[in-house]
């Protein structure tokens, strides 16, 4: 729900999360304009209701948080690499190190492989979750993995809804001798083994060599559509030669075009990589290669690289079918380079035909270490790259830039020979902050960087303290190890939005890609909650809580609302008005991100205006918006269906209210009716009257039909309703008895009990002398005891009636009801032992009191029937002696003397 200070309160077990500081605005020619905007709440959908603004701006909305989740893994689950599906599902996949990952039914995997039961950290499975939506149910949750170390490295959804997935495996069984699917090779190739002893910075031992695995799961993840190994005699997978990153030795990229043709990039240092139309380099070289949508050919592949190392990170394929790689590289000589190696390392862009010739290569870079990670191409073909520098990298014109930033965002014609622009960001340290692990450039070519930075990047330096935040930022603080998110607008020329996210752990991943949306949401891995650290999660999500003792895959869903969305509506209660026959309906544009409209009523007519108006006749319409951005050139269409049956129709409805005892019989009507003009009423006693509110008086008492007739004078129409009022010509009046106190000193106190009560009643009481009371209860005392008569008229104000009842009552009164004792023994033998009185409750204000010969009190109290002398006067026995005592009450005074004998 939504409180008075326009928070979004969201209750939780745990008490209220609160979101507040809602911000749209609107970017035009004079500046930017905040537009007045609150949450909306309705049948548990969270939506923004906007002020006024102009419509034909793109309005921007504070990112929504679609859904952060730990995996709910019992086992350490370190985070790796995400990606999505068309309907906004999530798929989430790291590394466990024991039993204990989620496990769902029919998973393709549900057990722990390891044969060593997970005894510390030499080996490992992949777990992988595919998360719903809103990430409050888990689809399907599994193991992938054989007997030894195995890891996810990217994924990405094909278009038959299938997840493919490319990782490194050091398993001889990571694909079963049982498995029948298609694969190219399903036979673990082995190779040079590779762990701490040969310079590995990852714990698991690859003892026997590592390859390249590419799986398909099917859409419920219950088993496998294809799957293959591919490697040769040395490391295929990891980055032994350059990793600068912590997690970089775990990169590389999987994408798929639009025939679900799989593509890879990757690194190795086998001299026979399989199929490769070239022979390797470098110590190592990047390794690039298409296969079939089933993985059962290898269509091409080759090595990329100069003398020297060299990794591959990032690849795309260009809707032409040009593919691009972009990785790193420690060397001269790299092939069909249009420039030159600029010094240590640099980055490096190449470009493949679809049959894997390659055809242009570029090297990026300064004189010191430049990274490239990522890699992009816009809807115009141009060519985008992510990357990190400790140099001096070039900052073209009219770019958003830091002064010695340490990321850098290049864009390059398509024949790589020309930049379009070049910009780097950052804090002015000359240190990276953030390790990059997603890139996208959207339809309005608006650029999209997440990544993170940190304790656990310590080789590399930096930190996410002191980068540039917006004011719309999903969390605003860093403790300087988080992830973050940037979005610059068109070829970089100012930030759109900046955020941090994170919580008191070193947010990093440990190695692989996550990736952007279409919509411009972000798919984020993380490994969360180390060492005892927290990461905030949303409400209802399937894992609120880190279970196990270490880590903890997480998942971030943040949509950054960058697409055209359509949205037609109706507001019936204000934007329907009835015509007679016809119906005259004004739409609610709701679209997000669009300039231009165009409205098809279905009924011939159409409009280009934001929120048109127009006429129906009877029958059913499909109308259609189309919402267009045309700077983006992207478009959406939305349809909504109206069916108008009849024409206006009065609907005659009233309130009648009286009361049923009334003796003036009186009625009070309220005309309720809706499209009339004109209420026409017959009281069923052969009246009538006119208008919309009125009283009426019957003659008599009995039943009537009271009929209302409203009238539409414009259209001719009318409805009736019809209600009936019965007047009780019988009722005498309410059931009353009477309770007098009994008290023995002449007071009566009647205190009525009605079988009926009501507050509109009067009381008139009248005593024998002439004495009267009103009010509910009435008190008096009575001079003397006898029978006396009591008398009380009521008057009823509602039903305009009055009652008179006779009550007889006796009354004793006796003035003196009060005994003391003359003497009592207060010598502690347990008899007589206190000075106990006895008399009537009835007095007021009694006190009794004791006194010595001397006149000075030794016993006193307000309290006389419940509070006794004990015969002690200070707490010490009292003289044996003969005592005074007085009591007093509103009669007056009596007293008396006392005896006290030890």
């Amino acid at each position: 729900y939504v409180n008075q200070e326009n928070e979004l309160v969201l209750p939780t077990p745990m008490g209220d999360i609160r979101e507040s500081g809602l911000v749209a605005y609107q970017d035009g020619p004079r500046g930017r304009k905040t537009i007045p905007c609150r949450f909306d709440v309705k049948d548990g959908v969270v939506r923004f209701k906007l002020g006024r603004y102009n419509k034909r701006l793109p309005s921007v909305i504070d990112p929504t948080l679609v859904f952060s989740s730990f995996s709910g893994s019992m086992a350490d689950n370190w985070g790796y690499t995400a990606t999505y599906d068309g309907q906004g599902n999530l798929y989430g996949a790291g590394i466990v190190f024991d039993v204990g990952y989620p496990i769902t039914t029919g998973a393709l995997d549900p057990s722990y492989n390891d044969p060593t039961g997970g005894q510390g950290y030499m080996n490992c499975d992949i777990g992988l979750t595919k998360f719903s939506a809103d990430g409050t149910s888990r689809i399907y949750s599994t193991y992938l993995g054989g007997n030894k170390p195995d890891q996810p490295h990217s994924m990405m959804v094909n278009n038959a809804g299938n997840l493919v997935m490319m990782g490194t495996t050091g398993s001889n069984d990571f694909i079963p001798s049982s498995l029948s699917v298609p694969g190219y090779d399903q036979s673990f190739n082995g190779g040079s083994g590779y762990g701490s002893s040969q310079g590995s910075p990852l714990p698991m031992d690859f003892s026997n060599g590592v390859d390249i695995f590419v799986a398909i799961i099917n859409n419920t993840g219950t088993a496998y559509t294809a799957a293959t190994i591919i490697g040769g005699n040395g490391v295929d997978g990891l980055d032994k030669g350059i990793q600068k990153n912590y997690g970089d030795v775990s990169r590389g990229e999987v994408v798929v075009d639009s025939q679900d043709q799989v593509y890879i990039v990757s690194t190795s240092s086998s001299s026979n990589f399989p199929l490769a139309a070239n022979s390797r380099n470098g110590s190592t070289d990047a390794v690039v290669f298409q296969m079939s949508s089933n993985l059962a050919s290898l269509n091409w592949s080759r090595y990329f690289g100069g003398t020297g190392n060299d990794a591959g990170y990032g690849l795309k394929v260009a809707p032409n079918g040009k593919v691009f790689i972009t990785g790193s590289t420690s060397n001269t000589g790299l092939p069909n380079a249009v420039n030159n190696h600029q010094g240590g390392l640099d980055g490096f862009i190449a470009r493949f035909s679809n049959t894997g010739a390659i055809e242009a290569s570029r090297y990026l870079g300064t004189s010191q270490v430049d990274l490239s990670f990522l890699i992009d191409i816009d809807k115009l073909g141009a060519v985008y790259v992510f990357g990190q520098t400790k140099g001096i990298y070039p900052v073209t014109a009219g770019t958003w830039r830091t002064p010695s930033g340490s990321q850098f965002v290049h864009k390059f014609h398509e024949d790589l020979t020309q930049t379009i622009f070049s910009t780097r960001w950052g804090t002015a340290n000359g240190q990276p902050n953030i390790v990059p692990t997603a890139f996208n450039v959207d339809a309005c070519l608006n650029i999209l960087m997440s990544g993170w930075g940190g304790n656990v990047n310590g080789g590399m330096g930096g930190s996410t303290s002191g980068l540039f935040v917006t004011n719309d930022a999903v969390q605003s603080t860093t403790d300087g190890s988080d992830f973050y998110f940037l979005v610059l607008e068109r070829n970089a020329s100012a930030p759109l939005f900046a955020s941090f996210f994170g919580g008191s752990s070193s947010e990093h991943v440990d190695g692989g890609t996550s990736r952007f949306g279409p919509d411009g949401t972000i798919y984020q891995a993380v490994c969360a909650a180390c060492s005892g650290g927290s990461f905030p999660t949303t409400p209802s999500v399937v894992g609120p809580a880190r279970l196990g003792n270490n880590c903890n895959l997480g998942v971030i869903k943040i949509d950054f609302e960058t697409s055209v969305t359509a949205i037609a509506d109706i507001d019936y209660d204000s934007d329907v008005d009835t015509l007679c026959e016809d119906m005259r309906v004004t739409f609610t544009n709701n679209s997000l991100n669009a300039n231009v409209f165009n409205w098809d009523f279905g009924n011939g007519n159409s409009s280009d205006s934001i929120n048109p108006t127009t006429i129906f006749t009877k029958g059913t319409w499909t109308i259609t918006l189309i919402a267009m951005d045309t700077i983006c050139d992207i478009s959406d269409t939305s349809t909504l269906t109206l069916t108008h049956t009849k024409g206006i129709t009065p609907e005659a409805a009233f309130d009648v209210s009286y009361e049923a005892c009334d003796r003036y019989y009186e009625i009070r009507l309220q005309d309720q009716s809706t499209r009339s003009q004109l209420a026409q009423w017959d009281y069923g006693d052969g009246n009538s009257g006119n208008g919309n509110n009125l009283s009426y008086r019957f003659q008599a008492a009995g039943t009537y039909t009271v009929r209302l007739i409203a009238i539409d004078t414009v259209c001719n129409k009318s409805d009736t309703s019809y209600q009936s009022v019965t007047f009780d010509p019988d009722w005498n009046g309410p059931l009353v008895t009477v309770a007098p106190d009994t008290c023995w000193d002449g007071r009566v106190r009647l205190d009525v009990t009605y079988g009926t009560d009501s507050v509109n009643y009067q009381y008139l009481w009248t005593f024998e002398n002439g004495v009267t009371d009103t009010g509910r209860v009435a008190t008096y005392r009575l001079p003397a005891s006898g029978t006396y008569t009591v008398t009380l008229t009521l008057f009823d104000s509602i039903c305009h009636a009055s009652f008179d009842y006779s009550f007889t009552t006796s009354i004793i009164r006796d003035d003196q009801r009060l005994w003391v004792p003359n003497t009592f023994t207060p010598n502690e033998d347990g008899i007589n032992e206190l000075l106990t009185i006895a008399g009537n409750d009835c007095f007021n204000d009694d006190r009794f009191v004791i006194l010595n010969r001397l006149g000075y009190v030794v016993f006193e109290t307000d309290q006389p029937f419940q509070e006794f002398w004990d015969g002690k006067i200070n707490g010490k026995p009292s003289q044996q002696d003969s005592y005074v005592w007085y009591f007093e009450t509103e009669d007056g005074r009596v007293h008396g003397t006392i005896n006290v004998i030890h």
